[in-house]
């Protein structure tokens, strides 16, 4: 792997581009327009996930896809050793990203009722550790992105629409901060009050309450996304 000089006897110490098809244990989804491809490798029983734009539509893999795999790169050393955020082992090259596999399922995958109470307070300490890094990850209402971990603790995943607090611009960094923290806590607190049927209307007023301000950063950023998945071709 790029950014890293590993003894052989260290796990994945071979992965690069042309020796992927050998580590590769399956495809957990297929690449394509702007959706990179998410793939299971695994060595010395050892398992990781590559995250991979080289299948994906032109614009991405040649000029976006670099670019979010940097950033998203910078997310993950930025928040490394957060309890409940996967390692990042290195980058592939410039169009994937080597992560730690998170043995597990999907939140979105329980019925309703299905988890206890216990697992969303866990949850809110895990995304409250994330933003203490100054880090937001600004989808975790796709329940998709929490990970009930076989060991039964919550872990985020795919943070390729995550913002930081720091860089240019502080103080309008700072005010989409601020927002978009809340907008990770409603995504906890609606996971909690239907996932984990935990209804109440204190908790309700806060997950669907909008400020003005909150609803135009809101549109902006999805809008920017269905941009995005246009140019993208997916």
């Amino acid at each position: 792997m790029r950014e890293r000089t590993q003894p052989r006897d260290i796990p994945f110490a071979g992965l690069a581009r042309e020796t992927l098809p050998r580590y590769l244990a399956r495809p957990l989804r297929a690449g394509g327009g702007s959706r990179p491809a998410l793939l299971l490798v695994e060595d010395q029983g050892r398992r990781a996930v590559v995250k991979d734009y080289a299948g994906s539509g032109w614009l991405l893999r040649r000029l976006v896809g670099p670019w979010l795999i940097g950033r998203e790169a910078r997310i993950y050393r930025a928040l490394a050793g957060t309890p409940g955020v996967p390692r990042l082992l290195g980058r592939l090259d410039r169009q994937a990203l080597v992560l730690e596999h998170i043995p597990g399922r999907s939140c979105a995958e329980f019925p309703d009722g299905a988890l206890p109470a216990a697992f969303f307070d866990r949850l809110l300490e895990v995304v409250r550790g994330i933003h203490d890094r100054g880090v937001v990850h600004c989808d975790i209402k796709n329940r998709s992105n929490i990970v009930v971990g076989d060991d039964g603790w919550p872990y985020i995943v795919d943070f390729a629409s995550a913002f930081s607090r720091e860089g240019r611009l502080g103080p309008v960094r700072r005010f989409l901060f601020e927002r978009f923290r809340l907008d990770d806590l409603r995504g906890v607190i609606k996971a909690r009050l239907f996932v984990g049927q935990l209804w109440n209307e204190p908790d309700a007023r806060f997950a669907f309450a909008r400020s003005p301000a909150e609803r135009l950063v809101r549109a902006l950023r999805d809008g920017g996304r269905w941009l995005f998945r246009l140019l993208a071709g997916g």
